[in-house]
């Protein structure tokens, strides 16, 4: 996982490619602050964007979720939520991987979680292997969250 101010985010040469630039060009232009809720692409199926509001979730109410094929880039834009990541280890699957989706849903106690408050103007990047639980209210006190969710294939 990578955290930084949205405007400062960079990735490691190491995992570069094209989609990670046109990724961050996209986020870094704010082309995010003039899009609609729902989908919209940026490169067809290599980047798009998730635009949602939804309220935040207590911690019993959420669950872990992977990718495989896509990172995200998450970005709350108004309001706030906690993400909590971790490994795979000590977790059992929920609901199996959909291909379709890009995702599958776990559930269990981690020996090791790191909780991230995303708040504007900061960005996680979260890579296949950080296990991550979104939406999760600040403080037990579900309240609105919109962000946007860049999805960069790998």
């Amino acid at each position: 996982m990578i955290c930084a101010a949205y405007k400062e985010l960079c990735i490691p040469e190491a995992i570069k490619s094209p989609n990670w630039d046109k990724a961050l060009e996209w986020l870094k232009s704010d082309s995010w602050k003039n899009i609609p809720l729902g989908k919209t692409e940026i490169d067809g199926p290599n980047v798009f964007v998730l635009h949602s509001s939804n309220t935040t979730k207590l911690i019993k109410e959420s669950r872990y979720e992977s990718h495989r094929v896509y990172a995200d880039i998450q970005l709350a834009i108004k309001g706030a939520e906690i993400i909590q990541v971790c490994f795979r280890e000590g977790l059992k699957i929920l609901e199996p991987y959909s291909e379709e989706n890009d995702i599958d849903f776990l559930q269990g106690e981690p020996e090791f979680v790191h909780s991230v408050v995303l708040a504007y103007p900061l960005a996680a990047v979260l890579f296949p292997w950080d296990i991550h639980m979104p939406g999760i209210a600040l403080d037990n006190k579900p309240a609105e969250v919109e962000k946007i969710v860049l999805k960069v294939a790998l």
